[in-house]
């Protein structure tokens, strides 16, 4: 559901809340009857209140269709995609995939808690697509931020460059946090 949606179905479910609550105070008689009926007049004779009835309308019969449509298979567009030159003819290559690649060996190293990556291929004149991989860390305090940040930047770049066959990357690394305590990792049963 997009954005749009989601904002419609907000203002939806706010409206028909605050009127279940008023049909609430009529029921245990918080309201006068009398002040109910004095309201009721006025709004019926009022052209606003069939215009705002009938948007309501309209309203519920689009997130009504909204709700019984399928869910759309999402393409990757172009600027999702890195075109690398094989040997055989060109492979187009997800950023989604090289983001979790590098998130995954990043993590992988001595002293790193958490990675999250993001990548971005830009257009550069006589370079063609360049890759701009971004990586975040939440590190430990058993080793220095030079030492992970070297073992990060040799693995990262080295499997980009011989295992996905990406020469134009521009490698960032940044601590975001040094987490303090004692990291114990659970080890996998293969």
């Amino acid at each position: 559901m997009g954005i749009l949606n989601r904002s419609l179905l907000f203002v939806y479910t706010l409206f028909f809340g605050i009127l279940c609550a008023g049909i609430v105070a009529l029921c245990l008689h918080i309201i006068p009857e009398r002040v109910v009926f004095n309201e009721y007049e006025y709004l019926v004779n009022q052209w606003q209140t069939g215009a705002v009835a009938g948007v309501f309308l309209l309203l519920s019969i689009h997130l009504l269709l909204c709700s019984f449509s399928g869910s759309r298979n999402k393409e990757i567009n172009a600027k999702e995609l890195l075109v690398v030159q094989g040997a055989t003819g060109q492979v187009n290559v997800s950023l989604a995939a090289i983001r979790d690649m590098a998130e995954r060996i990043a993590s992988g190293v001595h002293g790193v808690r958490m990675a999250k990556a993001k990548a971005v291929v830009e257009q550069r004149k006589g370079e063609g697509d360049f890759l701009r991989l971004d990586i975040r860390l939440e590190i430990g305090q058993e080793r220095g931020i030079a030492a992970i940040s070297d073992d990060i930047r040799s693995q990262v770049g080295g499997y980009v460059t011989q295992a996905a066959g990406i020469d134009n990357v521009e490698l960032a690394v940044s601590v975001q946090s040094i987490a303090s305590g004692v990291s114990v990792k659970k080890r996998r049963i293969k």
